[in-house]
């Protein structure tokens, strides 16, 4: 996993200003005449100013570690990063992956008002077909998982894609 740099610098300087903060405070202090309160002003404004920077260190990283979770994902799989998807699919082809309960919840979760009938995961991973009826009539929508949430896909080569994986597969 990589570390960043930019974390680990911002950190240090953080520990840095409580320590300077601290150090300069304990110098003053030690002059004749001087009293204890500016040992804590500049103790107080040190720490406060290295909290500021240690919690900007922290967010770079908690960031960092979320793009290195989803990063293989994208490197394996072109077309999330690709806005182009070429239609290379073959209909005996297995399913690479499978989706998980907590994958399906979040469809089901997302369309609680429509009435699903099925959710297949296409050969391409994180996007799935899912099957709706309303009525006697049925309709697809072709949904994207691999992010945080449920997104329906926008791009029509790969609605038409999926969707024609659907229908040659006897799913139709």
């Amino acid at each position: 996993m990589y570390e960043n740099q930019i974390a680990k610098i911002l950190f240090i300087i953080g520990a840095a200003q409580i320590a300077a903060g601290a150090i300069i405070g304990l110098l003053l202090v030690m002059e004749p005449g001087v009293n204890w309160t500016i040992f804590f002003s500049f103790a107080l404004g040190g720490f406060v100013c290295g909290m500021l920077f240690i919690g900007f260190a922290e967010n770079i990283r908690l960031l960092q570690n979320i793009y290195d979770t989803l990063k293989p994902k994208a490197e394996s799989d072109k077309s999330v990063v690709s806005p182009k998807w070429n239609d290379t699919l073959k209909p005996d082809k297995p399913d690479q992956w499978e989706l998980e309960n907590s994958e399906r919840e979040k469809i089901y979760d997302y369309y609680r008002d429509e009435s699903i009938v099925e959710i297949v995961p296409s050969p391409r991973e994180n996007y799935c077909l899912v099957r709706f009826k309303n009525g006697h009539e049925y309709y697809v929508r072709v949904v994207y998982i691999g992010g945080f949430g449920v997104q329906e896909t926008e791009d029509g080569a790969i609605r038409q894609s999926v969707i024609k994986w659907y229908n040659e597969n006897g799913n139709g």
